[in-house]
């Protein structure tokens, strides 16, 4: 049994067109340019910019030690002097699944969003950043596993952690084919396309 899976590269385009709602009439009539982004830095005065790369970032606690909380701390000094964040990849690992998003995202990166203070209250879909954050879809984020290997890992995990076994990282759910990961950081466009200008 196969215990990734990725859909072909034709369905990955059309979730995505659907996903962006590509040339949707309500971002037509409003003038809305779907291949530019702008970001307001507030510094006018100055051409010069700088910004910040991560990219698979995905990775989970190991004992005690968080990979992902010590590259934020690395980050922390330089935020306030940065215009964008731009991560080129691989959200969460193994597979982009919206259970793994608060201890292998949230948590780690509390600081880079509002309400960062107190991480566990944010749903993973609800993420708002005090600072712009552009990420760039990796094929972690859009990773599914079979139902019957879910069924396995979502059982035992709790069992995993009691004997400190190497955690896989795949729990109840996949990415569902990039769903999770649209949800996170892409959905607020349905706002705007389900409302009539």
């Amino acid at each position: 049994m196969k215990l990734i899976s990725e859909p072909p590269i034709p369905v990955k385009i059309q979730k995505m067109k659907e996903r962006v709602r590509w040339m949707h009439p309500s971002f037509v009539q409003r003038g809305i340019d779907q291949t530019s982004i702008v970001i307001d830095d507030g510094k006018q005065d100055s051409p010069e910019f700088s910004f910040m790369v991560i990219g698979d970032s995905g990775t989970k606690s190991h004992s005690r030690h968080h990979p992902q909380r010590k590259v934020a701390e690395l980050m922390l000094p330089h935020r306030d002097d940065c215009s964008f964040v731009l991560h080129t990849a691989d959200v969460i690992y193994v597979v982009g699944s919206q259970e793994y998003y608060s201890t292998n995202f949230i948590e780690p990166y509390r600081e880079f969003l509002v309400g960062g203070d107190n991480p566990k209250s944010i749903p993973y879909d609800r993420m708002v950043f005090n600072l712009p954050f552009l990420p760039v879809l990796g094929n972690h984020d859009y990773y599914d596993v079979p139902l019957m290997y879910r069924l396995f890992t979502g059982t035992t995990s709790s069992l995993r952690r009691l004997f400190r076994y190497k955690d896989i990282e795949i729990g109840w759910h996949g990415s569902y084919q990039g769903n999770a990961y649209a949800r996170a950081f892409m959905d607020y466009t349905g706002a705007i396309a389900s409302h009539k200008s």
